[in-house]
């Protein structure tokens, strides 16, 4: 299995990252996004995917994050230094936290994120929450068509939604949480061609560790309940997430494909 999302950089897994990525060797967890989300641990998570050989990251900066001090030039030169750096993101819209990040300081990194995806032939990794509308879609469109929604816990509808416009959608433990039927709806309803599994570790840590730190070897956890509402086993949820992973970060292929069980 792959955790197609984690962030290695934040000190509750950094401080214990070998021991973390053993034990999640020991749950069948072989390979990992580790996922940049500002400017302050960039480089960091560089070094993690340099330093490991079954770890790829990405550079990005998240919604709430606009004001971190980003510069556009540094980060396309850094994609084309570091082979590991396979995505852009995570990026995106959170009209959740407008008090964190106002709306109109949003949008336009956004754009700027959505420009250096297009520029650097990278897809990219999305952070939409409570912002979804057919805008979206199109402002989307007009970059890239190669994108993942990650973490998405939104309605089967805008599940639906994705699927149509042809981009991923990927799970997180929220999906095993007792009051998330509607997202275990979306589980059975994603083709198998756009599923992937994450953990967004520190955060949302799966039953039954929820409201503990999260960790990459619980990648697991939302696998097997994904399997519970498809009908399938393990070995076919992780074939196929492992497929869709290296089809939507193709630079990954020849990085990670050695590491696979």
């Amino acid at each position: 299995m792959i955790d197609s999302h984690c962030h290695l950089f934040y000190d509750d897994i950094f401080n214990d990252l070998d021991n973390k990525i053993k034990f999640a060797y020991s749950m069948g967890v072989t390979n990992f996004l580790t996922v940049g989300t500002d400017n302050k641990h960039m480089l960091q998570n560089i070094d993690i995917a340099n330093t490991y050989d079954n770890v790829v990251c990405s550079i990005g900066i998240h919604p709430t994050e606009y004001a971190c001090g980003y510069n556009i030039k540094e980060m396309f030169e850094l994609t084309k230094k570091y082979n590991k750096i396979v995505a852009i993101g995570e990026v995106g819209l959170d009209y959740h936290y407008t008090d964190l990040a106002p709306k109109e300081k949003q949008l336009p990194l956004f754009e700027e994120m959505l420009q250096l995806a297009k520029d650097t032939d990278l897809p990219i990794i999305l952070h939409c929450r409570e912002c979804f509308s057919d805008d979206l879609f199109k402002l989307i469109k007009q970059y890239t068509d190669n994108a993942v929604f990650h973490c998405f816990t939104d309605s089967l509808e805008n599940a639906k939604k994705i699927i149509n416009e042809g981009f991923y959608l990927s799970l997180t433990g929220i999906v095993t949480f007792k009051n998330c039927q509607e997202l275990r709806e979306v589980a059975k309803y994603v083709p198998e061609d756009r599923l992937l599994i994450e953990t967004d570790s520190p955060y949302l840590a799966p039953i039954p560790h929820r409201g503990k730190t999260n960790e990459p070897g619980f990648v697991r956890y939302v696998a097997e309940c994904i399997c519970e509402q498809r009908k399938c086993t393990l070995q076919h949820l992780s074939n196929i997430t492992d497929e869709n992973f290296y089809r939507l970060f193709p630079k990954s292929k020849i990085m990670l494909s050695k590491n696979n069980i």
